[in-house]
């Protein structure tokens, strides 16, 4: 992240921006970074053959008050040095576009998470894991019950499965918690199917994972702890299935960072089934950020002309 300064996007989608304030605030103040509000209008479709703009007169108006309304509060909360933008976003081309690409030049690119339940999660698709998966920035997913705590934990819990594919990860981890004054904690899981899990696993096999884990992330860490000597770092291994883990690490956690490549897809989704998980359940903000680059997709061969027999 600290390759270019950039700004601080963050999505504002409604009035109950809070905790998606509250935490964009707080970033571009401790970072010296720039407050980029954007909000983007959905309006209903026109009728055909109809001049009538009344329609699209109110959702400008309703989307004005609400981006106008959070650049107020965002610049209630900043320092001086902070700089706050807003940006109304009027002819959409879709709001998870929309978003993705004001994400290009960013630093972080902030959202709030909305928790779906019963007829709302059925009839309603997950803007976050959308954006979070195409983004071209790291993007934190700060849950809309979140308030920030009176006495942080001073901790940044990073979650790496491969320690080969951790650089990028435990980069941001290290710049956040440096920027908090706060320690680093690296989790990793493992277990097996559950059918097999209590029969083959003993203690000399735990015992033998763990080692090859910690010899595998000391390599890692050996530069990110020479770079950033202030910050604290501590190792936890847990046996226990993936997505429950990660929920279990933001227990006394500030941040929860997670690389969101899907490590055996090249294209579509990036998100695993893990971090949806933590997307879904945590109380903490989740920080994602891109471990790898896609595989390339080998070209197709040209298509053959078809001839057809009558």
């Amino acid at each position: 992240m600290n390759e270019t300064k950039g700004r601080i996007v963050a999505a504002v989608a409604g009035d109950e921006a809070q905790p998606l304030l509250r935490f964009a605030t707080d970033e571009a103040s401790r970072s010296g970074c720039d407050l980029h509000l954007v909000h983007v209008i959905t309006k209903p479709p026109k009728l055909p053959d109809s001049d009538d703009l009344s329609g699209y007169q109110t959702p400008r108006k309703f989307g004005e008050l609400i981006l106008d309304r959070a650049a107020h509060a965002a610049r209630d909360l900043v320092t001086s040095r902070v700089h706050v933008t807003q940006e109304l976003v009027e002819d959409s081309q879709g709001t998870v576009n929309d978003i993705v690409v004001r994400s290009r030049d960013a630093r972080l690119l902030v959202v709030q998470h909305r928790r779906l339940s019963g007829l709302r999660k059925v009839t309603s698709a997950s803007t976050t894991q959308s954006i979070a998966s195409r983004a071209h920035c790291p993007v934190v997913s700060v849950p809309e019950s979140w308030q920030p705590a009176e006495m942080p934990f001073g901790r940044v819990t990073v979650a790496i499965h491969e320690p080969s594919r951790a650089d990028a990860i435990l980069r941001t981890a290290f710049e956040l918690a440096d920027e908090r004054q706060s320690r680093v904690r690296v989790a990793h899981a493992w277990c097996l199917a559950r059918a097999y899990d209590p029969v083959v696993v003993d203690y000399e096999l735990i015992k033998d994972l763990d080692e090859r884990f910690r010899a595998g992330i000391d390599v890692r860490l050996a530069e990110f702890r020479a770079q950033y000597p202030d910050v604290d770092v501590e190792i936890q291994e847990l046996h226990e299935p993936l997505g429950l883990a990660l929920v279990n690490a933001t227990e006394q956690s500030d941040l929860l960072v997670l690389g969101r490549r899907h490590a055996k897809l090249p294209f579509g989704s990036h998100l695993g089934p893990a971090t949806r998980q933590a997307l879904r359940a945590s109380e903490v903000p989740v920080v994602l950020v891109e471990t790898a680059r896609p595989p390339a997709v080998p070209a197709s061969p040209p298509l053959k002309p078809l001839h057809v027999m009558y």
